[in-house]
């Protein structure tokens, strides 16, 4: 019997991604991975005023906003894992990306990590950073960066 091998790919759920999703399941799947899709989620930071007091309200929304897309996102990879018959779940880490993913394969002892990458020219990868990239350069274990189709 085969061991079970956790692959751990990252998401945000853009074309990208989902992109990404699509070559696994095409090009690396096997029946023994287990898929953990790891979504890191945005927060939006609330910078407090000086000048009055914090409306809740505002907060709330904002707050409410976030979960929205959050949630709009990981519906967004659930649909493309079953359209590719990817076996695993759908886990949600905070923090910067780079290493929260790094984070989540290290305490699943992963096997390896999957990226999507949308091919960013130099000076904007320099000015907007690059999670692959990022990946690529702090991994301790195998990463497959999946560049978008032309």
């Amino acid at each position: 019997m085969d061991t079970k091998l956790d692959v751990v790919i990252a998401v945000d759920g853009s074309k990208c991604c989902l992109s990404a999703l699509q070559q696994y399941s095409e090009e690396l799947m096997e029946s023994n991975h287990h898929v953990v899709a790891v979504l890191v989620g945005e927060r939006t930071d609330v910078a407090f005023s000086a000048i009055g007091p914090l409306d809740k309200s505002l907060v709330k929304a904002l707050i409410e906003a976030e979960e929205q897309k959050i949630s709009e996102k990981i519906s967004r990879v659930k649909t493309c894992m079953d359209e590719c018959k990817i076996k695993g779940e759908i886990v949600r880490a905070f923090g910067e990306p780079g290493p929260a993913i790094l984070d989540k394969a290290k305490e699943l002892k992963a096997s390896f990590i999957v990226t999507g990458s949308r091919g960013l020219g130099k000076l904007r990868k320099t000015l907007l950073g690059s999670v692959s990239s990022y990946l690529l350069h702090h991994a301790h274990i195998p990463i497959v960066v999946c560049k978008m189709p032309s």
